[in-house]
């Protein structure tokens, strides 16, 4: 396809034509002028030869150095597509993979609110760019796009990486919670280059006075925490390691979690005391009896209230059938301790249940205040489930253990083993 470079190319051609025929005509014999001619013949053939391949463009005149503006323009730029910000910016990301060689629209660049602060204008954006001298950044030739270099990739996220940014890392604090970022990081890059500088804000996005700052090398962090004393406007900053700022945060955590569980436990125990002091007012003392060792397997609960029966008025029997051991409850203070002895005194100390002798004891201190928790506690079950029933329908309870208990016959008399007396309790 032809355009008006290449008409103009073969305008050339025909000149050349001519020339050369008018020289063979008024120098025909002339040597000299014969190697002009085939000198001119072989630029009239390369010409020919090339006429359909698209010249290169020719280079850009140079730009000379950047301004003060462009060199704010180019740092700015730097970040976005750097090594600390790229892997972050999500949105930024996108851009990029939205073009197969990640060219972003300097439009779309507009949009970030620092570049913004700057210029909003391409031409000088994109001028900017070619002035610059690192080779990080690449403008496409009609100044609507850019990149950064392919010759640049990002640097993988690998346990290396991580470690060698948080050696060139470092903790400051004592910042005036209304400084700007572009002051923090010209008071930084005072003691050496910088990659970056991460205000830390509160839950309200409000500036802490603290900030990240992460230099180019480890050696102008190492530096910048040797120091005897640095301040900022004439107050000194609290500096060290990233790496050590969040273990001494570690270590308060702990502590602090430590404390709280500290707190906790203190205020358990004293709930704990108290509620035992409440339950020590609420119980009847000395009023159970524990049989162990029962080993028949007819043994019923019927058996062991009948027994009891004779020495004492029984409240309650908790025993289900093929247990090995039952807690007979008996009705007033200290009368478990009374019928044990008149049980013993009768039988020549010994307690019989069914041709099986058992072992009795009364319950007292910490195991007779549990053993009333417990029964408290599934009373106040009861009641629950009373209450739930009262809306659905009857309730199916039927004694104050959690397994269903085997009653005899005999309990619908309404005698000492009745629910009358759990109520009383």
């Amino acid at each position: 396809m032809a355009t008006a470079e290449g008409d103009s190319e073969m305008n050339e051609v025909k000149q050349t034509n001519s020339t050369t025929e008018q020289t063979k005509e008024t120098n025909d014999g002339d040597n000299v002028n014969g190697k002009v001619k085939e000198e001119e013949d072989d630029q009239v053939k390369e010409t020919i030869g090339t006429y359909a391949v698209i010249p290169e463009d020719p280079p850009l005149p140079p730009l000379g150095p950047p301004n003060n503006l462009e060199k704010k323009i180019i740092k700015q730029l730097e970040y976005y597509f750097g090594d600390m910000n790229l892997p972050r910016d999500r949105f930024l990301q996108e851009q990029i993979r939205e073009d197969s060689d990640g060219w972003v629209s300097l439009a779309i660049m507009t949009k970030f609110n620092r570049l913004k602060q700057l210029t909003s204008n391409l031409k000088m954006i994109a001028t900017a760019i070619r002035k610059s001298d690192s080779g990080f950044l690449e403008v496409s030739k009609d100044g609507v796009y850019m990149r950064r270099s392919p010759d640049k990739p990002l640097p993988e996220n690998t346990e290396d990486r991580r470690s060698e940014i948080a050696k060139k890392t470092v903790y400051a604090k004592g910042f005036p919670t209304n400084m700007a970022l572009d002051k923090i990081i010209s008071f930084f890059e005072e003691h050496g280059p910088m990659d970056t500088v991460f205000m830390r804000r509160d839950i309200n996005k409000k500036f802490k006075g603290s900030v990240f700052a992460v230099f180019q090398s480890q050696s102008d962090a190492d530096k910048f925490l040797a120091a005897a004393e640095i301040k900022f406007q004439d107050t000194l900053l609290k500096r060290m390691s990233k790496q050590l700022y969040f273990s001494q945060k570690q270590e308060e955590k702990k502590k602090i979690k430590q404390e709280q569980n500290l707190r906790k436990k203190e205020e358990s125990t004293k709930r704990e005391a108290e509620d035992r002091e409440k339950l020590k007012d609420s119980i009847t003392k000395g009023t159970v009896l524990h049989v162990s060792g029962i080993k028949g397997e007819e043994t019923e609960r019927e058996d062991l209230k009948n027994y009891f029966s004779d020495f004492g008025t029984i409240a309650w029997v908790d025993f289900d059938r093929g247990d090995n051991e039952a807690w007979v409850r008996f009705e007033g203070d200290n009368k478990a301790v009374e019928g044990l002895q008149a049980a013993l005194d009768a039988n020549e100390n010994k307690i019989m249940i069914k041709e099986d002798e058992v072992t009795c004891d009364v319950l007292e201190g910490d195991a007779e205040l549990e053993h009333w928790r417990k029964i408290f506690s599934e009373l106040a079950e009861r009641r629950a489930q009373n209450r739930q029933g009262k809306k659905r329908g009857a309730s199916n309870w039927r004694g104050p253990k959690d397994k269903r208990r085997k009653e005899s016959k005999d309990d619908a008399g309404g005698d000492a083993e009745g629910g009358d007396s759990d109520d009383d309790e």
